[in-house]
């Protein structure tokens, strides 16, 4: 009898395992391992989209430039809330006159007397905006979209490498067909996001699948050598184009190059985590490669320990602010817009470098490293936190994430 009642125990327990470690149906649903005569070929996901309109895009810039006009124009204290939302980490880079903080509030300034609908309204924006899709879209026929890594081909992702050839000739055409300057630098911006956000659209579904490869390889079904060249395919994806040495390394180490580079990454990630744990009042868990959980200042975040917080601030960024969850999406949106005013304003091309990079820095890497994140959440079921992260990610190119 009682080996009986300690059979059926572990028997059920045993039935209960599949439940507790299975991945979550929406990984069944997104990603795909496509293999030929037993080896696995490529990975796929199914949430990408197939074919190209500009068009999201458009849409997102116009929209949201009305809705910060409309704010500017009726909060009196609009640019004071501004400056407060920067003010802890633009001061954390010694900007403690404030210079690099007004530049965004200028930069802010210059947009709001905008006739939007006149810029996209405009016969020759939309020819022209038209003409770069049809461009674009040429250019991604030559990349299945659907496709985050091939495994079997060491230089997939390098040889298609095309997008900027177009933003090449898109910048060029510009200059030719625009006297006006406010069309001319609202085509150029829009044409500059558009390839980034096509181009990051993977790399955040790659991170989304990297958080599954790192906390749950022994349920994908694969050999480790498989996810081994899984990682390798996704580091390759980001050689930029004129890196053909990196190409080369990549080719001549393909069964270790991935998994080299990303633990290479967690090791600098360990190394941050520690060289800022006395920032932190309270550590607790690591989600995994890239986040952790904190308290700093009095909030509960979520750090990003691959990124850090802009280009002049080694401290870990923060991708997610439980206390605040809205927080880091309007501070993104702010610096966003910011950038394309930056090109209305009269300053020395090299003052507006150095003040575009270092307001890129504050969210360009960050949103993409943050798909892991989004993988976190997905696999605990977390949908409210999913959507936070989607309003900061802010890619209207990717709108099927949660499945």
């Amino acid at each position: 009898m009682m080996r009986m009642n300690l059979t059926a125990i572990v028997l059920t327990f045993l039935l209960a395992l599949p439940s507790a470690f299975a991945l979550p149906d929406a990984f069944q649903k997104r990603f795909k391992f496509v293999k030929k005569d037993g080896k696995l070929v490529e990975v796929r996901d199914a949430s990408m989209t197939a074919g190209f309109s500009i068009r999201p895009y458009v849409e997102f810039i116009k929209d949201n430039l009305k809705k910060e006009q409309a704010l500017m124009n009726s909060k009196s204290d609009y640019f004071m809330e501004v400056e407060e939302l920067l003010a802890e980490d633009f001061k954390s880079m010694g900007d403690e006159k404030g210079d690099q903080t007004q530049i965004v509030v200028d930069a802010l300034k210059a947009l709001r007397d905008i006739d939007v609908d006149a810029i996209f309204e405009n016969p020759q924006f939309k020819q022209y905006i038209e003409k770069i899709e049809i461009k674009m879209g040429d250019a991604l026929n030559s990349l299945n979209p659907f496709v985050i890594a091939r495994v079997d081909n060491s230089s997939y992702f390098y040889k298609r490498a095309v997008t900027y050839q177009v933003v090449k000739w898109g910048l060029d055409l510009a200059r030719k067909i625009f006297s006006s300057v406010p069309i001319l630098n609202t085509a150029s911006y829009v044409l500059v996001k558009v390839e980034k956000l096509i181009r990051e659209r993977r790399e955040f579904h790659q991170n989304m699948l990297m958080h599954y490869l790192e906390n749950h390889e022994s349920e994908l079904g694969l050999e480790k050598e498989e996810v081994d060249l899984i990682y390798s395919s996704i580091q390759e994806s980001r050689i930029p184009w004129f890196a053909f040495w990196e190409s080369n390394a990549a080719k001549q180490g393909w069964d270790k190059y991935g998994v080299n580079k990303f633990y290479t990454n967690v090791r600098m990630a360990n190394t941050r985590l520690r060289a800022n744990r006395s920032r932190y009042s309270r550590s607790g868990s690591r989600l995994n490669f890239a986040f952790q959980e904190v308290v700093e200042n009095n909030e509960n975040v979520i750090v990003n320990l691959f990124d850090t917080n802009d280009m002049f601030n080694s401290k870990p960024a923060v991708a997610y602010n439980l206390d605040n969850p809205q927080k880091i999406a309007r501070k993104r949106m702010i610096l966003q817009l910011a950038g394309l005013g930056m090109s209305f304003l009269s300053l020395p091309s090299w003052i507006k470098d150095i003040a575009d990079g270092y307001i890129k820095s504050h969210y360009e890497k960050q949103r993409i490293t943050e798909g892991s994140l989004f993988g976190y959440f997905e696999s605990q079921g977390e949908t409210l936190m999913q959507e936070e992260i989607i309003k900061q990610y802010q890619n209207p190119f990717d709108v099927n994430l949660i499945l």
